[in-house]
């Protein structure tokens, strides 16, 4: 049977790999041979049994309902979570009431401009504008489609109008309801908030950005740990009570005891929301505790294995997301490091029974100091304890360090140096003060409610218990702002480095456990990609930059805007940066700053600003407070002043950049010619927009900002450097510019649409596009594509899309329905 779960797993696993899914009719054919090959070869029956899982799950959770709907779309749901809220809109999640017939619920991502109050629970009859869960996605950015996926979310969109319908009270949002007024006055609230009820609306965008900075925010995620805390202490009452009033030989107080805690963490995960995550974690910990106790002899894989095929089995998205695999990596490290020490430890205890054992019998004789003796072998033995433990909490810590410090660099490309000793602190305090007194606040309070006691009493007793709450809450709060403040708080890795340091890490491991010398070796060379990775950093850093040839554009996909990076090396030259919508989201903060640190740019040499719409400048105030030394160049008044300490919200980081107009101007940067226009004497923002050439002696780009038809023929008409390669067409594909002139002048090869996926506009327009296909030219759409790498050599360039080249996996791939247009 192992076999056969063996196979399940790595077929599951394996799938995230796959370009598609297998089509309906495949998947059936994997399933009657999976079921045939059972008995003989287990191993491979499972590996068919899993890709057809996936198939199957996924073809139930996206039905033709989804690909037929249209764009503006009526129907009945529940809310069932809240996700975020801005100053006038809120984005939640619901689930769709209608029949299903489907593996799974269907869940849709809704955001609602100038909202009522919204309360989980309620039903509701939704009018929306809906769209497909395509997102924007770039190397190093946040891939919310993939996410979106693992949670079963088929579908986003914006509410348009709505009824209430239904609102009954469940056993939880009473709860919530009578104990929330309680919280709010608190401090950390917001922590408290989501520790108790999984609900993180409240915790600001600075403070998530702490908890990422430091590798905390699993301490305020329900997750395994939250569980585990939950379970534990629950086990540790159930088992001492019943040890003292119902003392049995047999193993039905252990049943008893494991089938109590495992209800009270149920419980709490169903206070937290039984979000997909949850529920996950949930299971994950009981198969861990079932096997553990009930199967006394199956080794620390065999329990990681079958939990792992619980989850997955359950849940075959699960692996899309990258708590399964935090959860999954530090439950596996635990295991095998307390195996590990208790190895250790049984060789030290049996060692420790000789010794005292001898010395017992050399003391037979001094019957007067025994008494003392005792004493003091137990204050040995209790040194000796919180020694071991100490050093075993400390084994676990730096492992888990290294280990999750690596699947981090991995999904997220960074790493948290002071995530170590503050996990190392805040991990414990979290497990035996902060969870328990949140724990027993709400166990008080909700005995309260069901027993009647003088009102004074109760809120006296929990309001004690959640101020000593708020103030065990302190101590993370002052360690977030100190990391904030010290040197070394993250390192941002480039792909390739991260690679590199999973290849070494997995290397040593299998090194560490090789017994024949020929593995050795082999193992050893995984070592080369990153001793590869040192010399090519000591390289760059050695060689002038203006000696290789190599150089590289990225057009990133921002949505419905436009940022283009050009890249020699560590250094690189941004245009525009994007839209910012609201207090808490910025295109520069998602995706242009982590793109630069996945490619390895960690010096920007200039900021080129076409022209001050948001779409295109939006970013600004981010890329300023990144970048120390930066050269902006621009036309807009507030980057000219020469005094400008006083003049925008973000003047105090402009105070030391150089500052140049976009005036008719060519400058060299490396082997690049790069030359500057721009039509100043125009009325619009548009068609003063600042027009980059670009020539390294055999390819030529040109990113020609959102310039109009009147500014296309000015450039014709004053001779300006015009012909190029690779085309960035103007304004997003509007009617209102692409002329036939314009688009013999340039003459290009590729034509590069920078506009967002289903975007409102209906940008490019199809005549648009198909006027450069007339021309000859070949067509791309950001939105579509994705990122759009594109490498530069001697005699030629290589386009590499995200969608199709760099990431080509099926949950990267286009989810479609409907056409939605808004008149330019």
């Amino acid at each position: 049977m192992n076999r056969f779960v063996y196979g399940f797993c790595a077929s599951v696993l394996f799938s995230n790999l796959l370009p598609s899914l297998l089509p309906i009719s495949l998947a059936v054919l994997m399933f009657v041979i999976g079921v045939l090959t059972l008995k003989r070869w287990p191993f491979i029956s499972g590996c068919l049994l899993g890709f057809f899982w996936v198939s199957i799950c996924f073809y139930s959770l996206f039905s033709h309902h989804e690909s037929e709907m249209p764009v503006r779309t009526q129907f009945k749901a529940q809310i069932v979570s809240l996700v975020s809220k801005n100053s006038d809109w809120i984005s939640f999640n619901v689930v769709l009431l209608s029949a299903q017939h489907s593996l799974y619920k269907r869940y849709y991502r809704l955001n609602w401009q100038q909202a009522p109050e919204v309360k989980v629970g309620q039903v509701w009859a939704f009018d929306a504008r809906m769209k497909p869960i395509t997102s924007p996605i770039n190397q190093g950015g946040f891939n919310q489609q993939k996410y979106l996926l693992s949670q079963h979310i088929v579908a986003k969109g914006s509410v348009k109008q709505s009824q209430l319908i239904d609102y009954k009270l469940s056993l939880r949002q009473r709860v919530i309801s009578d104990f929330k007024p309680k919280l709010q006055h608190l401090s950390h609230y917001p922590i408290i908030n989501a520790l108790l009820f999984g609900d993180k609306t409240d915790i600001s965008t600075e403070q998530w950005q702490a908890l990422r900075s430091t590798g905390t925010g699993h301490l305020v995620a329900i997750s395994g740990l939250h569980l585990s805390v939950v379970f534990g202490l629950s086990w540790s009452l159930f088992r001492l009570l019943l040890l003292n009033f119902m003392a049995t030989s047999s193993r039905r107080n252990l049943i008893l005891v494991v089938l109590m805690a495992a209800m009270v963490a149920a419980g709490y995960g169903y206070l937290a929301g039984m979000a997909i995550s949850t529920q996950r974690a949930l299971m994950m910990l009981l198969m861990i505790v079932l096997l553990t106790v009930f199967r006394q002899h199956a080794s620390t894989w065999q329990r990681l294995i079958w939990a792992l095929f619980a989850v997955l089995v359950f849940d075959p998205f699960a692996s899309l997301s990258a708590g399964f695999w935090l959860s999954f990596s530090a439950l596996a490290i635990i295991l095998f490091t307390i195996d590990y020490l208790g190895v250790k430890s049984t060789a030290e205890i049996n060692a420790r029974q000789l010794s005292s054992a001898s010395l017992s019998v050399d003391n037979e004789d001094l019957q007067d100091d025994r008494l003392m003796a005792r004493g003091l072998r137990r204050l040995s033995q209790l040194k000796s304890n919180l020694m071991g433990f100490l050093i075993n909490f400390w084994a676990i810590q730096w492992r888990l360090f290294i280990g999750l410090g690596i699947i981090q660099a991995l999904l997220f490309g960074s790493i948290s140096i002071h995530s170590i000793w503050i996990n190392f602190l805040m991990v414990p305090w979290f497990s035996v003060i902060v969870i328990p007194l949140c724990m027993l606040a709400l166990l008080l309070n909700s005995v309260f409610m069901l027993l009647p006691a003088p009102e004074f009493i109760s809120d006296a007793i929990v309001s004690t218990l959640l101020w000593l709450t708020d103030h065990s809450l302190a101590p993370f709060y002052y360690l977030l702002s100190l990391s904030g403040q010290l040197p070394l708080a993250q390192f941002h890795l480039s792909d390739a480095l991260t690679v590199s340091l999973l290849l070494l890490a997995l290397g040593l491991f299998l090194f560490k456990w090789a017994s024949d010398t020929h593995w050795r070796v082999c193992f050893g060379l995984m070592a080369l990609p990153f001793m590869f990775q040192v010399y090519g950093f000591i390289k760059d850093n050695t060689q002038p930059l203006s000696t290789k040839l190599l150089w590289q554009m990225h057009v990133l996909d921002v949505g419905q805007g436009m940022a283009v990076l050009l890249q020699q090396g560590h250094k690189g030259i941004l245009y525009d940066t994007g839209a910012a919508y609201g207090d808490n989201f910025s295109y520069a903060q998602r995706v242009v700053i982590p793109t630069l640190m996945a490619k390895g740019v960690t010096e920007l040499d200039y900021l080129i600003i076409s022209h001050d719409d948001n779409d295109h400048a939006g970013g600004v105030n981010e890329l300023l407070k990144h970048f120390s030394k930066l050269t902006i160049i621009s036309n807009i008044d507030k980057y000219q002043q020469t005094d400008i300490t006083n003049t925008v919200q973000f003047d105090a980081q402009l105070a030391d950049k150089t500052q140049k107009q976009c005036d008719d101007r060519r400058f060299n940067w490396f082997n690049l010619a790069i030359t500057l226009t721009s039509n100043m004497a125009a009325k619009s923002d548009n068609n003063q927009s600042c027009v980059v050439h670009i020539d390294d002696g055999n390819n030529r780009v040109l990113l020609a900002g959102d310039i109009e038809k009147q500014t296309e023929q000015r450039l014709i008409q004053s001779g300006s450097l015009l012909d190029a390669d690779i085309l960035l067409v103007p304004h997003h594909g509007s009617r209102t510019s692409s002329s036939a002139e314009f688009i013999a002048a340039v003459n290009p090869s590729e034509a590069i649409f920078t506009a967002g996926f289903a975007n409102q506009y209906g940008f490019p327009k199809h005549d648009v596009v198909e006027r450069y296909k007339t021309h000859g030219v070949t067509t791309l759409v950001s939105g579509e594509t994705g990122q759009l790498s594109i490498d530069f050599k001697r005699q030629s360039y290589k386009i590499r899309p995200y969608r199709t080249v760099i990431k080509p996996f099926w949950y990267n791939n286009l989810f479609r329905f409907g056409v939605q247009v808004k008149p330019e």
